[in-house]
């Protein structure tokens, strides 16, 4: 895969040709045994030549969707100072953000980002745990947005499972990986029209001029819920491609650290969000990652050929989020960790 860090890229070298749509068969699907070879073997290919896909008839209900779209609008309608109370910070990193960085540049979107319940963390020295701040003036954000990261959570394991499948591999060979307790998160993405900092100088925020800066995901699946408007792009031969929105789809891409374990048979694609110059976007990732004890290396059947040492999440992790907050340089990437 070309790699834009390398060879700069025009912004509007941008195509429509839409990532695989997988159909999932339904709550009944993932039973059938003919539906799970069939799907683990799309989502093999797709992982294979995207990174990228969309599954459809995945069982989660219109109701439910519908319901997380008005509850996340009404909470980014809320004014900037009472967004901003909810601020995520170094010692906690739930809650509001709109000056995050992606590859050391500021990304033109609010955010507001869900852990797990407390008591779920996995160590007491774990710095992902602790509160998501939520808004007092919308108790019905809580509920909402904690029913989604169950669903997402649900949806996660299923391709996570088949994606084990398409490997040769069993459905939970992968599963020590997530255990005693998984380090996953929900985000909320806003991509206003205007700039989120409009309030302040230019000195003081300077220039953003994407939604999201081109970029990897660390961890292992991420399961995104995107709305109507057209603004995520995928990095593919050269070109920039348009994930094309699909009514009540979720658009799924694999990360970084299911690249280490196929031994770069799937590759964790690139991709952006183009700033939103007309009409405000909103997207909702859920970042299945490992637990932090877990210590990632290429599985066991590429055995004497592993392009990567063995990687600690829980270090990575805390690495790739450090470049969040600040520019501290070079993030941590997985070409850090290849062998030779």
């Amino acid at each position: 895969m070309d790699n834009p860090d390398l060879a700069p890229i025009a912004l509007g070298d941008v195509v429509r040709q839409n990532v695989p749509v997988i159909d999932l068969g339904g709550p009944a699907g993932m039973r059938d045994p003919d539906t799970i070879a069939r799907v683990a073997g799309e989502i093999g290919d797709a992982c294979r030549d995207w990174g990228f896909f969309q599954i459809v008839n995945h069982g989660v209900k219109r109701q439910h969707i519908d319901g997380v779209w008005r509850t996340v609008s009404a909470f980014f309608q809320l004014p900037r100072a009472d967004k901003r109370a909810l601020n995520r910070t170094s010692e906690n990193p739930w809650g509001y953000f709109d000056r995050e960085l992606t590859k050391n540049q500021r990304d033109k979107k609010e955010i507001f980002d869900i852990g797990p319940e407390i008591g779920a963390a996995s160590l007491s020295d774990d710095p992902f745990s602790g509160a998501t701040p939520w808004p007092d003036a919308q108790p019905a954000f809580h509920d909402v947005m904690r029913e989604h990261f169950r669903l997402c959570e649900q949806l996660s394991q299923t391709m996570l499972e088949a994606i084990c499948l398409s490997l040769d591999l069993p459905k939970t060979h992968l599963a020590d990986s997530f255990q005693p307790n998984h380090t996953s998160f929900l985000r909320i993405n806003y991509y206003p029209v205007d700039d989120p900092l409009s309030d302040l100088t230019e000195d003081e925020h300077g220039d953003a001029d994407l939604g999201i800066h081109h970029h990897s995901d660390a961890g292992a699946v991420t399961v995104l819920l995107q709305d109507d408007v057209s603004g995520l792009q995928v990095f593919k031969d050269g070109l920039w491609h348009v994930v094309q929105p699909i009514d009540g789809a979720f658009v799924i891409n694999i990360g970084d650290m299911v690249q280490v374990w196929s031994n770069d048979e799937y590759r964790a694609a690139l991709h952006r969000v183009a700033a939103m110059e007309e009409v405000e976007r909103y997207s909702i990732p859920f970042f299945y990652n490992p637990s932090y004890e877990a210590q990632i290396a290429p599985l066991a059947f590429s055995a004497g050929q592993e392009r990567y040492r063995a990687i600690d999440w829980g270090e990575f992790r805390r690495r790739r989020a450090d470049g969040d907050f600040a520019d501290v340089g070079k993030e941590v990437q997985i070409s850090d960790y290849a062998v030779g």
